[in-house]
């Protein structure tokens, strides 16, 4: 069955999907930190990375989960509802994740 807004709005609201994208702004936070400072627009992506993801992890996940499951990496796999987790579930992997925070990081960040 294919994704819809409905599935995907389940997905982002999932306290299991939550806890995955935590996990993975945690990830990328620190990679941008550690990134090289000749990276453009370094200084503003570290001080997002800093300042506002990694002392408010769960809010920011709670933020951008909503529209975090209608972007590209997340949105092309499957939704589904796993019954005996109770939770509904994505193939979505923790790379694809982070590979989609990482792409998003500058509009996050505010980087124009």
């Amino acid at each position: 069955m294919a994704n819809t807004s409905h599935t995907q709005q389940a997905l982002s609201a999932d306290p299991h999907f939550q806890a995955r994208v935590r996990a993975a702004l945690a990830k990328v936070a620190w990679e941008v930190i550690e990134e090289s400072p000749s990276t453009p627009n370094h200084g503003q992506r570290e001080a997002y990375a800093r300042n506002s993801v990694l002392p408010y992890l769960a809010t920011v996940a709670g933020q951008i989960s909503p529209w975090l499951v209608e972007r590209t990496n997340i949105f092309s796999f499957e939704t589904s509802y796993d019954f005996s987790a109770g939770s509904v579930v994505t193939a979505s992997g923790d790379a694809d994740i982070e590979s989609q925070l990482m792409t998003d990081w500058n509009i996050l960040a505010g980087v124009s």
